[in-house]
């Protein structure tokens, strides 16, 4: 069986989109289905992990959620056919002419218009209490952290690590460079413990963290590491944005404190495994107190891995025709 997935990934918009869409497709790919992203220009590690994953990429030549790109995704996919959708640039139009012919699955984070769909998914604490029932009355519900996208590594055991460590990580692209300012704050906070950025292939501020790493030399950089989870792994803590990375995280069992960046993480401020704290306007004044409260409560770790149990694709999958 196929399934189609239309989503985006750049500088500007990051990688949450296309990571939690890539995390669908690759156990699609384990069970045997055939899985293509159809996509603008893409960085080059995100093609990268297609083709190692045996995912197929087809070049659209639209601007995403436009009328002509709705027109070449519903000529390209056969009719009947599944297709994942994930972009804040989509509207209720879109959903409901690609419905007419093909099987729609609707990744959605805020449920704010209509949505025409066969399956809405939302993996937030707080997405059952959103109201989806009236904005997508049609639609299969998959709703809460049973359907958060976590990949196959965040499943696995690792070697522990040598030596005491913390992790940053604010997805692929962090313009406003909070990587930097964490490990600052943390050079403070956990001394005597390694320190280790992860910055993403978008990241937009890959100089400056090399000279920091080169003037500190407990702070380390994994860049586009090939396996985030093995970097992740034995980490007394893990400093990460309301993103799609904090389920994974959540799957493997660690502590974490997770900051609010953008408007669109809102919602973690009431509804989040671990504790969050407001970051859009300025960094956290009490950063620094927060930090030593998790690292003196490990158990916060477990508490998140009862929530997220990391077999949230399995049952997207489950509950589509591929």
């Amino acid at each position: 069986m196929a399934l189609w997935v239309r989503t985006e990934a750049s500088h500007g918009v990051g990688l949450g989109h296309f990571m939690r869409c890539y995390a669908i497709a690759e156990q699609a790919r384990l069970d045997g289905d055939k899985v293509t992203f159809l996509t603008g220009d893409l960085p080059p590690q995100a093609l990268e992990r297609l083709r190692f994953a045996g995912i197929d990429h087809i070049y659209v030549p639209h601007d995403i959620g436009s009328p002509e790109d709705g027109q070449f995704v519903s000529r390209i996919a056969r009719e009947g056919q599944a297709v994942l959708l994930d972009s804040y640039r989509f509207e209720a139009g879109y959903y409901a002419r690609l419905y007419e012919t093909h099987f729609v699955a609707v990744m959605d984070d805020a449920a704010a218009m209509p949505l025409k769909a066969h399956v809405v998914i939302n993996a937030a604490l707080g997405a059952r209490d959103m109201g989806y029932a009236a904005i997508a009355p049609e639609a299969s519900l998959l709703l809460g952290p049973d359907f958060a996208q976590v990949r196959h590594e965040f499943r696995r055991a690792y070697p522990d690590p040598y030596r005491p460590h913390v992790c940053v990580t604010f997805g692929g692209s962090d313009p406003a460079n909070l990587t930097a300012q964490a490990a600052l704050a943390l050079l403070e906070a956990v001394p005597d413990v390694d320190i280790r950025l992860i910055a993403g292939p978008a990241h937009a501020h890959v100089d400056d963290l090399r000279r920091l790493c080169a003037a500190r030399p407990r702070i380390k950089l994994y860049l586009a590491p090939d396996n985030v989870a093995e970097v992740l792994y034995g980490a007394d803590m893990v400093i990460t944005a309301a993103g799609g990375s904090l389920y994974e995280i959540a799957a493997m069992g660690l502590p974490a404190l997770v900051l609010v960046v953008v408007d669109n993480q809102a919602g973690a401020l009431a509804a989040c495994p671990y504790p969050a704290l407001e970051a859009r306007d300025q960094w956290p004044e009490n950063f620094e107190k927060w930090v030593a409260a998790v690292i003196r409560n490990p158990d916060i770790g477990q508490t998140a891995r009862i929530q997220v149990d990391g077999l949230g694709c399995q049952r997207i999958l489950q509950a589509l025709p591929v």
